[in-house]
């Protein structure tokens, strides 16, 4: 019986083991298979680097983080800007400017016009050549440029379409001879000559419309100072042929001796491009026609041609003519016939207004008789414009 017990115990033990070894080779051969989804071990609920994470485990939170480029250290170029402690950033070398000046002169410039503004920025340039916003202002400038050139155009100025015939010239103004370019302004000016030669003018025009104008001045003539006044019509004024017909018909009060004189004159100027710069011929002919002892006629007249060598110098050569019964001595005839030449210096108020002309010159006698007080003279003068 004891063996019987003995025996029965042993094959339980052996029958325990065998069924434990069973279980082990399932759980071995379970793990060589590949492995199931639901048997995935669950994802933390908190993330290491703080917050919380999806249970999604293909969410991005899940990717690996990148590798970095081995741990090296971003380098800045040496010309880098550091702003300083006040936020601004302090130009980098000479003809630069910043974002506070670039964004002042955007403000100060919106209120101004069209032409104003782009003369405003082309000062900016010249003052920030290096200027970082140079690509943006040169896109301004030209479309203000191609604004400007369309109301110029086609416009007057103030937004009315016009023809570009219509237009203002802006015409040479001579040293001697009279102008021709109808156009509201004060002229002053003087002219010294050997021996005993002084000739101080003044003159104040005023354009009623864009073609025809008057005027009023003093200054010294052959015979004597002498007050004038007198319209001057524009029968041709065109800036699209560069072309100006005028008739100037000046009445005249000689001072001393006292006597009074009509001086019919017809110019007719001429523009013509050369190049970047531009050409204006000015021919003028006519009568001063003297009421001293009867009718004493007298030929008068002249030309002047100035080269706009940029758009604030013109250099000139002038003649005039005075003369009287050349073909007969006996009847008190005369020439005094004389070559001008200098300078002039235009300052502009924006791109289409100016706003004063000054020039000088020397003249001297290159025909003549019976003349003994100009042997040579030096000139100057002013225009102060008033266009509006």
């Amino acid at each position: 019986m004891a063996l019987s017990l003995s025996t029965l115990a042993g094959l339980l033990v052996l029958v325990h083991v065998g069924t434990a070894s069973a279980q082990d080779d399932d759980f071995d051969f379970d793990l060589d298979e590949e492995e199931s989804e639901d048997e995935r071990t669950a994802p933390p609920a908190a993330d290491p680097d703080g917050g919380e994470l999806d249970s999604d485990p293909n969410d991005d939170e899940w990717l690996a983080p990148e590798e970095s480029d081995g741990g090296e250290e971003i380098e800045f170029d040496e010309d880098f800007d550091d702003p300083s402690d006040d936020g601004t950033v302090k130009p980098r070398g000479p003809g630069e400017d910043t974002a506070d000046i670039y964004r002042e002169a955007l403000v100060e410039y919106k209120r101004l016009s069209p032409d104003e503004e782009a003369l405003a920025w082309e000062r900016y340039l010249r003052k920030y050549p290096n200027s970082i916003f140079r690509t943006k202002i040169d896109s301004r400038l030209e479309d203000l440029n191609s604004e400007l050139y369309e109301d110029a155009m086609f416009g007057d100025g103030n937004g009315r379409v016009v023809d570009a015939a219509k237009r203002e010239l802006h015409f040479a103004q001579p040293m001697l001879l009279e102008s021709i370019d109808p156009r509201t302004k004060l002229r002053a000016g003087f002219e010294w000559g050997y021996r005993d030669w002084v000739n101080l003018m003044v003159d104040y025009e005023y354009a009623i419309m864009r073609e025809l104008s008057a005027h009023v001045g003093l200054r010294q003539r052959f015979t004597g100072y002498t007050l004038e006044v007198g319209p001057r019509y524009a029968l041709v004024k065109s800036s699209r042929l560069g072309l100006l017909v005028t008739a100037i018909g000046d009445v005249r009060a000689n001072l001393n001796p006292g006597f009074g004189a009509f001086r019919p004159q017809l110019g007719v100027g001429k523009r013509f491009q050369v190049g970047d710069m531009h050409l204006d011929t000015n021919f003028q002919g006519g009568y001063d026609l003297v009421f001293y002892d009867g009718l004493s006629p007298r030929i008068v007249g002249g030309a002047n041609i100035s080269l706009a060598a940029s758009d604030n110098l013109r250099v000139y050569v002038e003649t005039n003519t005075y003369m009287k019964g050349t073909n007969n001595e006996d009847l008190g005839s005369f020439r005094f016939n004389q070559v001008t030449f200098g300078m002039k210096f235009l300052e502009k108020k924006s791109k289409t207004k100016d706003k004063y002309e000054a020039g000088f010159g020397a003249s001297a006698p290159y025909s003549q008789n019976y003349w003994r007080y100009h042997y040579g003279a030096i000139a100057g003068d002013i225009n102060l414009y008033m266009d509006k």
